[in-house]
């Protein structure tokens, strides 16, 4: 397999985000870190490294259907065999995968470290969705998707997988797929499992984010309550599902985007 060219495709697009991928706070390996190679990936897709263990890289969504899965395999084949400093940031789940960034040395001392995940981000390969783990390094995640136009109302870029929470069709069409929703919340319904940030104040004719009784905690405890997220317009990340397949699970408070 040529794979050198690949390569070289990859690293450029990672290159070419220059500073502004550049973010402190997500974790970085240490100078001591010790370098693992990549094996492949199993029948479920994730990460194989030579040593055994498998990886789950943080902030990156499940693959959907074989075709996504296809890019993703293919992708990581220009990364097998070499060196690569990982950054585990937890415990392994209760599938043994390890939640890491995995990077590699830049070619020259001028340029920071690669980061994998952008790589399979910017490629095509792999879509951005925060999680709990991945909180601090979503940034720089988020900002490196590819085909996005700046958005009229603020400064940041407009996701390619944007849909509009009011769109009754356009949900049904990306139902059970990764997706960023955008709408302005009419109504919030507070539970004692989960709440829900309604679209629209009457039942089907707008779609829903869905939080956690733990997540609503932790956005109460950073002021975004009831009364101060009604009427604003959001972007949520996630999965677009439930029974009418127009509601999202909000998989962490990093997924939600406040946009005016």
């Amino acid at each position: 397999m040529r794979v050198k060219p690949l390569v070289a495709v990859i690293l450029s697009l990672v290159a070419a985000s220059g500073k502004a991928l550049a973010n402190d706070s997500c974790p970085a390996p240490a100078a001591e870190t010790p370098t693992v190679r990549l094996a492949g990936t199993d029948t479920s897709g994730d990460l194989l490294l030579d040593d055994g263990r498998r990886i789950r890289l943080v902030g990156l969504a499940p693959r959907q259907d074989d075709a996504e899965t296809a890019r993703f395999v293919a992708a990581l084949a220009a990364w097998q065999g070499r060196d690569l400093r990982i950054v585990i940031l937890a415990e392994p789940d209760r599938w043994g995968r390890i939640a890491a960034r995995l990077l590699a040395d830049p070619d020259t001392q001028a340029t920071a470290p690669l980061d994998l995940s952008v790589a399979l981000i910017r490629s095509g390969a792999a879509w951005h969705l925060p999680d709990s783990v991945s909180s601090p390094c979503d940034a720089f995640l988020r900002a490196s998707a590819p085909n996005t136009t700046p958005s009229a109302r603020q400064t940041g870029p407009k996701p390619a997988n944007l849909v509009d929470g009011h769109d009754i069709a356009a949900l049904k069409v990306h139902a059970g797929r990764v997706i960023v929703l955008e709408g302005r919340i009419a109504s919030i319904g507070e539970r004692p499992q989960r709440s829900y940030l309604n679209f629209s104040r009457r039942r089907g004719a707008g779609a829903s984010v869905v939080v956690s009784r733990r997540l609503w905690r932790e956005m109460r405890e950073v002021g975004w309550t009831a009364r101060t997220l009604t009427g604003k317009r959001v972007w949520a990340r996630g999965v677009l599902s439930g029974p009418d397949g127009l509601s999202l699970e909000l998989p962490s408070r990093a997924a939600l985007e406040l946009i005016d």
